[in-house]
């Protein structure tokens, strides 16, 4: 049946929050988008998910037949809020919240079908292969603080667990030492995390058995490590600025590029990547703060956005996005960028700004004022760019131009939590704890 807002979609989405209901499309078999530029992920037929959003361009795109076209919940978790980007694993979704718990919602309606509680804060992203679903545990008091002391944080319980995806039964998990807030890959048979004490580690997937691990002197905080498809793995961090790359089979260092001391943000987004780069972005101090001039909470600094090549870590480009200025949070310094059509999109965590540019020479094709800062990622399918800010509206924006298509203003706000759609359908957590699923054309069409 056709899909009607309630007087507004924003008032449409409580509504089917009240009532428990769902809104059905009659065209159950989905095509999915025409988009040549998206790979989609088939969740039907797909059986693993093994990186933060996918990897590559860090888009992430879901059909699945068996769920309906267009629809429309609310999930109330707990109230300390969700870091975690979703996950379609068939037709469910995983999403892992503050509160402790991995929550398994059915992806029609939002019901619960199981959840499993971590011993701390779960802020990673889910992962999945052969039927096991991986997530990290610990918060940011878990990590190495101004190396080279090397003073391991350890007020939370930090580990890696492996559950039954069809259940959430426990079946393995291991200690690490330093927090487990960065999203772990799968590659090879592996599970391959980097944690807050600098170390990189490798256990089995269907196991746990030790693999092989090997130490940096730096910090991994809510990065994720990044599979470059080429038997490397990419991972930026924090204490000091480096970013690293290393054998995806046995740890090996194959090279380092080290940035500024000074620098904020580093680890606290995951990098997108191409065949032959790999994109981030970090804070530059302005004036300084209440470390001097390294970027810390409070210090005033503005945001720029890199390349590297992912053969050499040679400095490709540098942008400054001038209209990225702010005070720096206490967490969360960074955003998470996104690779559409040859352009790289990506928000500001210190200025309310959405900004578009070119992936071979940086070079600032426009960039758009929002209601409040955009540190999470995005979305993007048929040349329109979908994210929630800090202010609490969800956008869609033409992706070639940055003109408003629409702008939905919710009753809760969009921080870490990423976006992803599930055929016509946008899924994200909240600042609040909500996870919401909203048409797409309801944000299309929203005018606040």
């Amino acid at each position: 049946m056709k899909l009607v807002a309630l007087c507004s979609p924003a008032a449409a989405l409580v509504a089917l929050a009240a009532c428990g209901q769902h809104f059905d499309s009659a065209a159950m078999g989905v095509a999915g988008p025409t988009d040549p530029s998206v790979t989609v992920f088939r969740s039907d037929r797909e059986h693993s998910w093994t990186s933060f959003r996918l990897g590559g361009g860090l888009n992430v795109v879901v059909v699945n037949p068996n769920v309906p076209r267009e629809f429309a919940w609310r999930f109330n978790a707990g109230k300390r809020g969700i870091s975690s980007s979703p996950v379609i694993y068939r037709d469910t979704v995983l999403i892992d919240s503050n509160d402790h718990h991995l929550y398994a919602l059915n992806a029609a309606t939002g019901a619960l079908r199981w959840q499993y509680h971590g011993e701390s804060e779960l802020m990673s992203q889910p992962v999945y292969a052969n039927g096991i679903v991986v997530i990290g545990t610990g918060t940011g008091d878990c990590s190495v603080y101004y190396p080279p002391y090397y003073v391991v944080m350890n007020y939370s319980i930090n580990r890696i667990d492996a559950l039954d995806a069809e259940n959430g039964e426990y079946v393995w998990g291991t200690g690490i030492a330093g927090t487990g807030m960065p999203t772990p890959v799968i590659v090879g048979g592996d599970v391959i995390h980097a944690d807050g004490s600098g170390a990189i580690l490798a256990v089995d997937e269907k196991t746990g058995a030790y693999r092989w691990h090997v130490l940096t002197p730096s910090m991994f905080s809510m990065t994720g490590i990044v599979d470059g498809s080429d038997g490397r793995l990419y991972a930026p961090a924090n204490f000091p600025d480096t970013v690293y790359a290393f054998s995806a089979r046995d740890g090996k260092m194959l090279w380092r590029r080290a940035f500024s001391p000074v620098l904020g943000g580093m680890s606290d987004g995951p990098m997108a990547s191409t065949k032959s780069s790999l994109f981030g972005d970090y804070l530059e101090p302005l004036r300084p703060g209440p470390e001097g001039w390294v970027v810390q909470y409070q210090s005033y600094a503005r945001e720029h956005v890199y390349a590297l090549d992912k053969s050499n870590g040679r400095m490709l480009w540098d942008t400054t996005l001038a209209n990225a200025k702010g005070v720096a949070q206490p967490q969360n310094e960074s955003a998470i960028p996104l690779i559409y059509r040859d352009r790289l999109y990506v928000g500001s965590a210190v200025a309310p700004i959405l900004a578009a540019l070119d992936v071979r020479t940086g070079h600032v094709l426009w960039q758009r004022k929002t209601m409040g800062a955009v540190y999470g990622g995005l979305v993007a399918r048929d040349g329109i760019v979908y994210f929630g800010d800090l202010g609490g509206y969800l956008w869609a924006i033409d992706a070639r131009s940055g003109r408003i298509v629409g702008r939905m203003r919710e009753d809760v706000h969009f921080r870490v939590g990423s976006p992803i759609i599930l055929n016509d359908s946008l899924i994200d957590g909240t600042r609040e704890g909500a996870v919401i699923a909203v048409p797409l054309r309801w944000i299309r069409d929203a005018r606040d």
